[in-house]
């Protein structure tokens, strides 16, 4: 067999450059899809903000003008985290990682009718709740399934990238709201039409979500061996079944697979397995503080209730807070980008040094800018404000957008992977539900002098990455696993070829005008 590249000096079928690989073009579009669980994600999470610079949205649910009630109608969305998550992992390990996305784009679709029609605070409430739950499916689990189909030479950055999707839904929520804003703004449709455009994603993954491949992971741990090994040799082998690399990461998911069975003593693992090897306990210890950290590390205010914070600060037009949060959306996009693209390059331990140091500096000066701004009242030192805002997210976006998914995901090992991003989902959960319920009510209350907890945070969770956060640059998933657990799965690559190599003559394929065998 002549292969056309290697990883990690293992011959391997298909083109060095993915894009022109049929096979990796395939895996990528794929990944695209799993990916698009964040876009919608992103639409959510940007939505309300957006609503709340409509007027006609505060005219049909007045009740809003209350700040514990808009904050708890932007809490409610997350209260199924609570729960949802242990459904969730049983779903994803009892029936595939294909069959929670499917379940996730139903509900949005559901939710957002419900939330376009409704009329009634209560009702609008419910859709939230609604659409919260099925999110609860979606983003965790379309990380797992992403990164488990993954090619192991695109993985990194595909995972990387796989949360900056999350800044295109808040593009479209951002610029839909100031487009009905400007064009019809006396109608209830100002705020109608963006609730409704939330379905307009899962809607149009719906269908091609239907034909997603399962995880090889999943499959090789049901038993399935040939049919994960016809899904990575599709995926990353453009069909050779016999692919070095391919027989490779068979042997050494499959070794992996038993090995996490032999310490759960072959039963299904539990919850409280997390706690039961000292690998485990870390893993365990990452997905908390990157869930709650993404959340309590002053985020939450640029990005729930951004829109309050403007007007502290002098900018209370609606038409100039809707350009603002829209600027803030394309901005976050190219910054996370550019995250993502480093970290095959840089390694994960110093964006995350880079990413929370650099927002510690600028929440500090967003404080001092504020409290300035509160004693002078001059309209330059709000715009100040306004652009350091900007730079905070910037500094955010490098690591806590795209390791924010990516990172525990590759921590955690496979029987452990759909409820440790349950519980990552979970920790978020409450993280968010505390967050836009004491916000809004904190900044009424001391107004600027709440970011000054946000200090305190960040100085914690700069310390915790330095600590505790392993760097993972080029290694597969089960190699990371080695570094958590302490023994190497001793797999080579001619013991892999011996064990796995059939009898079946492999079809010829072409790539790029060479033919491989």
């Amino acid at each position: 067999m002549a292969a056309t590249s290697t990883y990690n000096g293992i011959p391997n079928n298909t083109h060095p450059n993915w894009w022109q690989d049929p096979s990796l073009r395939k895996n990528a579009f794929w990944l695209f899809i799993c990916a698009l669980a964040s876009v919608y994600a992103g639409y959510d999470g940007s939505l309300l903000n957006g609503l709340q610079a409509l007027p006609k949205f505060f005219e049909t649910f007045p009740g809003l003008t209350d700040s514990n009630l808009l904050g708890l109608t932007g809490a409610v969305q997350f209260l199924p985290g609570l729960v949802v998550p242990f459904a969730v992992a049983y779903v994803a390990d009892r029936f595939g990682r294909k069959v929670a996305l499917l379940g996730a784009s139903t509900g949005i679709i559901v939710g957002a009718v419900i939330q376009c029609t409704s009329n009634q605070l209560g009702v609008f409430i419910a859709s939230r709740v609604i659409i919260g739950t099925a999110g609860q499916f979606g983003l965790p689990m379309s990380a797992t399934a992403l990164v488990e189909l993954a090619h192991p030479r695109i993985r990194g950055v595909a995972s990387a990238l796989n949360l900056c999707c999350y800044y295109i839904g808040s593009i479209i929520a951002s610029w839909a709201t100031f487009g009905t804003l400007q064009h019809f703004p006396e109608s209830s449709w100002s705020w109608r039409l963006p609730s409704l455009l939330q379905a307009l994603v899962p809607a149009l993954i719906l269908v091609p979500t239907f034909f997603l491949p399962e995880s090889p992971r999943w499959l090789i741990n049901r038993g399935r061996i040939q049919e994960a090994r016809v899904v990575l040799s599709q995926q990353h082998a453009n069909g050779e079944m016999d692919d070095p690399l391919v027989l490779f990461e068979l042997a050494e998911i499959e070794r992996a697979i038993s090995e996490e069975k032999a310490v759960s003593g072959n039963k299904s693992p539990g919850w409280l397995d997390f706690f039961k090897t000292k690998g485990n306990r870390w893993r365990f210890f990452i997905v908390a503080h990157v869930g709650v950290g993404a959340q309590w590390n002053g985020v939450g205010i640029v990005s729930y209730y951004l829109v309050p914070v403007l007007a502290s600060v002098g900018i209370t037009d609606p038409t100039k807070q809707t350009l603002v949060t829209g600027g803030l959306s394309i901005s976050n996009l190219c910054f996370a980008v550019a995250g993502a693209f480093m970290v095959e390059r840089m390694g994960r331990r110093p964006l995350w040094f880079i990413s929370t140091g650099g927002m510690l500096v600028c929440m500090i000066v967003v404080t001092a800018l504020s409290a300035t701004f509160l004693k002078d009242n001059n309209a330059a030192i709000g715009g100040a404000v306004v652009a350091f805002l900007y730079l905070f997210y910037g500094f955010y976006d490098i690591a806590w957008t795209p390791l924010n998914l990516a990172y525990p995901v590759e921590v955690l090992s496979f029987s452990l992977r759909a409820k440790g991003m349950s519980l990552w989902s979970l920790f978020g959960s409450v993280a968010l539900c505390l967050n836009t319920w004491v916000n809004p009510i904190a900044l009424k209350a001391i107004g600027f002098w709440y970011y000054i907890v946000y200090i305190g945070v960040l100085v914690y969770l700069l310390v915790i990455a330095y600590f505790f956060f392993p760097e993972t640059k080029g290694l597969s998933l089960e190699e990371v696993a080695e570094r958590f657990d302490g023994h190497s799965l001793d797999v080579s690559v001619q013991g892999a070829v011996n064990e796995f190599t059939t009898e079946v003559k492999p079809e010829v394929h072409e790539i790029e005008g060479k033919e491989s065998v």
